[in-house]
């Protein structure tokens, strides 16, 4: 059973070690989350697994139940993108939960269920469109550096009368790219320290990243 799922999943889950799990979408994610889990002190609480895709979570859910460790899991975060509509992006997760028997939870942000408890955390947040690229950029907001990267953009608008589909991915490129050591990737960008820790951006996320670490692990 592990082996099938393993092979239609492609990138298993690494073997589980701490009780709290954090799902994140994307490698530049993982090292992102993995470096803020650090700068507040909660490392040897929170297990970060990188599972891909969205279209990949319900597959990666399966294969984590039957993952080596999973008895001792009492947690487990969920962080996505809300991309074009939040509540849609909630859902989907919901959705991926319910499909593999692990507890929805019914509103973002809240851990709720038992054995184990599930969070889920939208970007920017639960109420707008955006992404992890849209919360970077807030924490970067009063740098020097982002009054010319909008220039840039206006004069890019109003001279091609074009703009890139994706803004806040071309803003914060255009960001890497003023730094003195141009950085492409948000992952290696936290580990360099590019993104404002200590900014109100990152306030729901800490607290969010805190209560999952909150749980114990369970008596044997």
């Amino acid at each position: 059973m592990r082996e099938a799922l393993i092979r239609q999943n492609q990138k298993p889950p690494i073997p589980i070690d701490l009780p709290n799990q954090l799902l994140v979408e994307g490698r530049s994610a993982e090292i992102l989350f993995g470096t803020l889990i650090d700068k507040i002190g909660i490392k040897d609480k929170i297990q970060v697994q990188n599972f891909r895709g969205n279209n990949e979570l319900r597959n990666f859910l399966h294969t984590l139940k039957v993952t080596s460790g999973f008895d001792i899991v009492v947690s487990i975060g969920i962080i996505r993108d809300a991309e074009n509509d939040p509540s849609t992006a909630f859902q989907s997760v919901r959705t991926a939960l319910g499909n593999t028997e692990l507890y929805p939870p019914n509103q973002p942000e809240v851990f709720e269920g038992d054995n184990p408890r599930v969070g889920v955390l939208i970007l920017p947040s639960a109420n707008e469109p955006g992404m992890l690229e849209t919360l970077c950029l807030r924490s970067v907001s009063d740098d020097s550096a982002m009054k010319c990267i909008n220039d840039y953009f206006d004069c890019l608008e109003e001279h091609s009368n074009t703009l890139p589909k994706v803004m806040d991915k071309a803003r914060i490129q255009a960001f890497l790219a003023s730094r003195e050591r141009t950085i492409w990737l948000l992952g290696e960008a936290a580990q360099s320290g590019y993104w404002q820790w200590d900014s109100p951006a990152f306030d729901h996320v800490k607290r969010f990243l805190t209560s999952l670490a909150s749980s114990c692990t369970p008596t044997q």
